[in-house]
């Protein structure tokens, strides 16, 4: 994606919490909203390459039902996971 920083991460808000599935909504959009501001240009990165996934393997990557492939197994993708770990233990 081309643009400034805090233009890519409006963008990504915006993405993370329209995914087209009600799960990954959750569990994407909610912690891009909380946490975007703070998120560095390659955190953005990797977000916007994850979001070019299905839906159910972003789902499935999240909690754990199926490995994260190598591809997508980013700082991202470990800081979403422990999210959504913690937030299911309240």
């Amino acid at each position: 994606m081309t643009g400034d920083l805090e233009t890519r991460r409006k963008r990504l808000r915006y993405r993370a919490a329209r995914t087209g599935t009600r799960e990954t909504d959750i569990l994407l959009g909610e912690f891009v909203s909380r946490r975007g501001e703070g998120m560095a240009p390659e955190e953005v990165a990797q977000a916007e390459r994850l979001l070019r996934a299905s839906d159910a393997d972003i789902a499935n990557w999240v909690t754990g039902r199926v490995a994260v492939p190598a591809e997508f197994d980013t700082p991202f993708m470990s800081r979403l996971r422990r999210d959504a770990m913690a937030r299911r233990r309240r």
